[in-house]
């Protein structure tokens, strides 16, 4: 079984900047950012940065929505995630954390460049955001240690489901712009 991390000093470097915009969802986007972290960690064998890249993937993958709402988010992500990788000199995975996130929606699997890690936390994402109903063959033991440990905030859903239904519901021609094939 894959150790736990209950940890990660990156995710709790990129989210800090802006906890008072994430305000009540802070707590439960970052146990969010953690549990897919530690997802990712169970599908993806031990390699060098691995957990590094995940989190940095984990922590942006998602940020732009929670701040403004604004479900047609990627690009900004994507972009956000390339500039803090620039800032901090990992510019070598922007290709890499890109393609995982702008596949952490996609419907069925993907199988193009760095499919592992992109497969990885595009399954923890449909995990999570499906309260398990999703698991991949992902053993039972783990994903409920894993929500044990980073329990769902009532407040962040509070604030996601009812801000994907308005952005929906006002942009009826294309109501999940984050959704991909």
């Amino acid at each position: 079984m894959v150790e736990i991390v209950t940890r990660s000093p990156l995710i709790d470097e990129i989210l800090a900047p802006h906890e008072k915009g994430l305000g009540l969802s802070y707590l439960g986007y970052r146990n969010h950012c953690l549990r897919m972290l530690n997802i990712g960690r169970y599908l993806v064998p031990d390699e060098p940065e691995r957990d590094d890249r995940l989190a940095v993937m984990a922590a942006f993958h998602d940020l732009p929505f929670f701040l403004d709402g604004d479900l047609d988010y990627l690009g900004r992500a994507s972009d956000w995630a390339r500039d803090w990788l620039e800032a901090t000199g990992r510019s070598a995975w922007e290709p890499e954390i890109r393609l995982m996130i702008h596949n952490h929606h996609k419907v069925r699997p993907y199988a193009g460049p760095s499919a592992p890690m992109v497969e990885a936390m595009r399954k923890a994402d449909w995990i999570d955001v499906t309260f398990t109903k999703l698991r991949f063959g992902i053993d039972r033991r783990f994903i409920r240690d894993v929500r044990a440990a980073f329990p769902i905030n009532e407040a962040y859903k509070g604030i996601a489901l009812p801000a994907i239904a308005r952005y929906a519901f006002s942009h009826l021609s294309r109501p999940l712009p984050m959704m991909r094939w």
